[in-house]
């Protein structure tokens, strides 16, 4: 009977350690988030604090599948309680994010980590619907990765709820012909 208690006792805890999320902040702290070389940002998870009146993150990498020549991080890609939609420069996949948390608007400003090199481009680019309610639960992954990927990113935010919606652009990627002469 007791290695049977201790039993549930083990799978109860790998349940929720399964189910735990791998937080790249705390509430009102800042997000410094960067993929591994060689990988970009496929899946994105965050959750709002009714309290805090923010949002802790969570982003999941991938392997692109080619070497990036270029990675740099944009400018503030936003300010306080505005609207922002912003795509990579130079057909670029987001592979991090930064931000900070202001107590007084209750809102971030986000800069994206963007890679490139000169052998693709963007094609078949979309927007998603707006991903999350406010003051709740988000979740986005990737549609068909590693075929899509995180080209852009825009959202809105809402005073009343001191919460932002998120929108993604996606795209997949095509090689240039190399011609031969």
């Amino acid at each position: 009977m007791k290695s049977f208690a201790v039993l549930s006792i083990l799978i109860v805890v790998v349940a929720v350690l399964a189910t735990a999320n791998d937080w790249h902040n705390e509430y009102d702290e800042d997000v410094n988030f960067r993929c591994p070389p060689g990988e970009v940002i496929t899946k994105v998870v965050s959750d709002h604090s009714d309290k805090k009146e923010d949002r802790k993150f969570e982003f999941t990498c991938a392997k692109f599948g080619q070497t990036f020549t270029r990675c740099n991080w944009t400018f503030y890609i936003n300010d306080f309680d505005e609207p922002f939609n912003v795509n990579c420069p130079y057909n670029g996949i987001i592979a991090g994010a930064q931000s900070y948390h202001d107590d007084k608007r209750e809102d971030r400003r986000w800069k994206l980590y963007c890679c490139e090199n000169d052998n693709f481009y963007v094609v078949n680019c979309y927007n998603t619907p707006y991903e999350n309610a406010f003051d709740g639960h988000h979740e986005y992954s990737l549609p068909g990765a590693p075929d899509y990927w995180f080209h852009g990113v825009s959202g809105y935010h809402n005073n009343k709820h001191e919460d932002r919606r998120w929108q993604y652009n996606v795209c997949q990627t095509k090689n240039f012909i190399s011609s031969s002469a």
